[in-house]
């Protein structure tokens, strides 16, 4: 009797799926996914994403248009003020020196001479000391008197302008706390309109993440084929079969 041939290894397939209800449910979680996937992308915000400058706030800028147009002609009338105060020729400057040369020669030099006829020496070097001092203090009182009204006019001019500020400053704030708010309630609403927009989506992300993520065991089904061998299936069923003689083969 001629030798067989050697034995053949097995070839083995395994296949594993999901459990039933899992396989199911991931089933329906495509098709959700799919049907999600075509209504297309989702919707901007519809609404208006940036609030309208208020009543105030317009109101506001405004009056700062206002007051600066009327600031320009006060700085102007200031320039001309200030160089006015610096020409002696000036009616400012002559409103500010004729009262003290007028108290001069009607008051201090007429006095002098009295003092300096009373004394016998009038018409003295003494006397012209006098004159002169008085003089010179009139015109150094002048002078001060000049630069305290310079001072004045710059000082008074920013307080001036400062104050026409005022009320385009208090309509501004007013207006800002305005604005403000309502660009919060847009904000608010642009959320809620994004949330709505999320949550089916965010609702299909928690169903794939709770199915996906709980193991509810697997099917496996494995199948041999294969050469033969006394461990194949097929050498198994064929000694059974020569054993009842359904195979024919040498007799006695």
């Amino acid at each position: 009797m001629g030798g067989g041939g050697g034995s053949q290894p097995a070839n083995t397939t395994t296949t594993s799926k999901p459990f039933p209800a899992q396989e199911k449910a991931l089933t329906e979680l495509f098709g959700m996914s799919q049907a999600a996937f075509d209504a297309g992308p989702q919707q901007f915000y519809p609404g208006q994403t940036v609030a309208d400058q208020g009543f105030n706030t317009l109101a506001g800028q405004q009056l700062g248009l206002d007051a600066a147009g009327i600031q320009g002609g006060l700085g102007m009338q200031a320039a001309q003020n200030l160089s006015a105060a610096f020409d002696p020729n000036s009616d400012q400057s002559q409103a500010i020196i004729n009262p003290l040369v007028a108290n001069l020669q009607s008051q201090i030099l007429p006095g002098i001479g009295s003092q300096a006829i009373q004394q016998g020496a009038f018409g003295g070097d003494r006397q012209r000391i006098q004159e002169q001092s008085a003089a010179e203090a009139t015109a150094g009182a002048a002078t001060q008197a000049i630069l305290r009204n310079q001072q004045n006019a710059i000082q008074n001019l920013g307080s001036v302008q400062s104050g026409l500020l005022a009320p385009a400053r208090t309509a501004s704030a007013v207006g800002a706390q305005q604005d403000a708010y309502r660009q919060a309630l847009i904000n608010a609403d642009r959320e809620r309109f994004r949330f709505e927009q999320e949550a089916p989506e965010t609702a299909l992300d928690r169903l794939g993440s709770r199915i996906s993520g709980i193991n509810l065991g697997q099917i496996g089904n494995t199948t041999t084929s294969g050469g033969g061998g006394g461990n194949s299936a097929a050498t198994a069923a064929g000694g059974a079969m020569a054993a009842y003689g359904l195979f024919g083969g040498g007799g006695s």
